[in-house]
């Protein structure tokens, strides 16, 4: 996503992730991933829908999730599966930030926890 901008992402992304026979990316932008669970499925997003897509230069005021099991990476980055791994100053999860090397480098805010503002 360029700087300045934002989208809306129609489709389920990020956690929960449930089972599928099909193989299809596990949420758009992201590779396909198989299911630890199963011999022959793969996984894909439950998760929100609409979810609001930044830059993750224009959201520098959050900060990452002190747990470091929201921070569970791909081979050089975060690939955005385990769940909520940005807070507002405050501590509140509001997104989930993606940057690994086969995902799209952008954060998800999720809709129910952010809202416009201008400055």
């Amino acid at each position: 996503m360029p700087l300045g901008f934002f989208a809306l992402e129609p489709g389920p992304w990020g956690a929960p992730l449930v089972p599928s026979a099909e193989p299809h990316p596990v949420f758009p932008g992201g590779p396909c991933v198989g299911d630890p669970d199963s011999d022959d499925g793969f996984l894909v997003s439950a998760g929100t829908r609409n979810t609001v897509v930044l830059h993750p230069d224009d959201a520098r005021g959050l900060r990452q999730d002190p747990d470091l099991a929201r921070h569970c990476s791909g081979c050089c980055g975060l690939h955005g599966r385990a769940g909520m791994n940005r807070q507002c100053p405050c501590g509140a999860h509001v997104g989930t930030l993606v940057n690994d090397c086969n995902t799209a480098y952008e954060l998800h805010l999720q809709p129910s926890r952010v809202r416009p503002a201008t400055d």
